[in-house]
C-alpha cells in the first residue's frame, strides 16, 4: 500500500506540475501577444550603426565606415521622446531613419504624386513610388523645443522661422533637411523629413 500511495503522490505532483507548465505557457504566450500588439500599436524605435570589421592587406583588423540608422514603427504620437536619442539624431544627419517602413532618400526625383498614410505618419511619393517627403506628428506637451534644439544641435540648419502659431526648425542632413515644428508653449508637434 505505502509503495502504491508513493506512485500516486508522484503521478498527482507530476500531473500539477505539467498542468500549472501548461497555463503558465499559456499565460506568457497571452502577455507576449498583447505586448507585440501594443508595441505594434503604440511604437517602437531602434537604432545603431551598421558596418563591421575588415581585414587589410598586413593581416590589421580596421573598422568599416559606420552609418547610423534609426527605425521606428507605430504611431509616432504614443511617445516622442526617441526624437531626443542620440541614435535617432545621428541616423537624420545621414538621412537613414526610417518611420514605419520607409526612408527618404534626398536624391530621389521631388515632383510628389501622392501620399499613404500609415498610423499618424504621412508618406509623400514621386510617380516613381519613391518617398521623398514623410510627416510624422507627436504627442502634445511631451518634447520641448529646449529639449529638441540641444539633442539637434549638431544639425541645425537656418534661423528658426516664427510664426503667431507656430515655430519651426530647420536642420540640414548630409544630403537634405528636416524641419521640427513647435507650438506656441514650443512643444514639439510634428517633424518634416525630405524637402
Amino acid at each position: 500500500m505505502r509503495k502504491f500511495g508513493k506512485i500516486f503522490s508522484a503521478t498527482l505532483v507530476v500531473s500539477t506540475l505539467v498542468l500549472g507548465s501548461s497555463a503558465a505557457y499559456i499565460t506568457t504566450t497571452s502577455t507576449d501577444a498583447k505586448a507585440a500588439e501594443q508595441v505594434q500599436k503604440w511604437g517602437h524605435g531602434e537604432g545603431g550603426s551598421s558596418g563591421g570589421e575588415s581585414v587589410n592587406t598586413q593581416g590589421m583588423t580596421s573598422m568599416d565606415a559606420q552609418t547610423p540608422w534609426y527605425n521606428y514603427e507605430g504611431y509616432t504620437t504614443y511617445d516622442p521622446t526617441f526624437t531626443l536619442d542620440y541614435n535617432f539624431v545621428r541616423a537624420m544627419k545621414y538621412d537613414n531613419v526610417s518611420i514605419n517602413g520607409y526612408v527618404v532618400d534626398p536624391k530621389d526625383y521631388k515632383d510628389y504624386e501622392y501620399t499613404k498614410n500609415i498610423y499618424d505618419t504621412s508618406i509623400d511619393f514621386n510617380d516613381k513610388d519613391e518617398p521623398i517627403q514623410i510627416t510624422f506628428k507627436t504627442k502634445p506637451n511631451t518634447v520641448t523645443k529646449e529639449a529638441f534644439k540641444k539633442a539637434h544641435a549638431s544639425n541645425m540648419g537656418h534661423e528658426e522661422l516664427v510664426t503667431e502659431d507656430y515655430t519651426m526648425v530647420p536642420y540640414n542632413t548630409n544630403n537634405g533637411s528636416y524641419k521640427a515644428f513647435f507650438d506656441k508653449n514650443d512643444y514639439l508637434t510634428k517633424i518634416i523629413i525630405g524637402q
